[in-house]
């Protein structure tokens, strides 16, 4: 029986491809999105940072809005704009649509116990024409063992956390990913320590915390991760690459 062809899943690849080839990007992220919340920072989650940090609007294909965090450097958006010095406050105002370019990150809040799931910017400008974007291509080794669930209405989850470089600190830092269906039962079956490649979206979703078993007290919480289109690993890639092209 002859397989019916994935089209979505060859340009999936193709993109991959492109970002990750020979090695040269390990950690690529795209972004279009209406700007909601801007704020000058001089330190993230404890560390010395002077620069910015703002929330964007995506919205996913089915109509759902995600909120993206982004932190850029204070020098950033001048080397965007040719070196031309302007006010970060007065140009990138509520409302105005930005494209930027980075790398997926996450840092660890220890005074609130929080993990900061963001995009570093290493290019942002406002951009009203862009086209919405919003895409993640990263190659990492799996930090622990993939967790496998079934949502109530049927839905096949793994929730992997993919080890990256951390740009900041020049450690490591663990960004959590989530896959579904079909590559949900594949990421399952592998293990702590393999090297992945994937693409996907940055996506954020409402949960409720409990915060005290015996009182019930909730506290409304927004979880943030990398929603995987296409996820393989390192090995399988090299043969995909290799049977494309001979």
């Amino acid at each position: 029986m002859t397989k019916k062809p994935d089209f979505l899943r060859d340009l999936d690849t193709a993109i991959m491809d492109e970002l990750t080839g020979g090695g040269i990007k390990g950690n690529a992220a795209g972004l279009v999105g209406t700007l909601t919340q801007i704020k000058e920072i001089k330190q993230l989650c404890g560390l010395p940072f002077c620069g910015y940090m703002a929330k964007l609007e995506t919205v996913r294909p089915s109509g759902v809005p995600d909120e993206v965090t982004v932190v850029f450097a204070e020098d950033v958006p001048y080397r965007a704009c040719s070196g031309i010095e302007f006010d970060v406050m007065q140009e990138f105002v509520e409302g105005s649509r930005l494209l930027l370019t980075g790398k997926a990150q996450t840092l660890k809040d220890f005074q609130s116990g929080r993990l900061l799931v963001y995009i570093l910017a290493d290019f942002v400008a406002v951009s009203e024409k862009a086209v919405e974007q919003d895409e993640a291509a990263v190659r990492g080794v799996i930090a622990n063992k993939p967790t496998y669930r079934e949502t109530p209405r049927g839905k096949r989850i793994t929730d992997i956390t993919v080890k990256v470089r951390n740009e900041l600190t020049g450690g490591s830092c663990f960004l959590p990913c989530i896959c579904w269906q079909e590559q949900a039962d594949e990421a399952a079956q592998w293990q702590q320590g393999d090297t992945v490649e994937l693409l996907g979206r940055y996506q954020s979703r409402q949960y409720e915390k409990v915060l005290d078993a015996a009182t019930g007290e909730r506290e409304q919480r927004t979880a943030y991760e990398v929603s995987v289109r296409l996820i393989r690993r390192k090995e399988e890639a090299r043969n995909e690459s290799k049977s494309r092209n001979e």
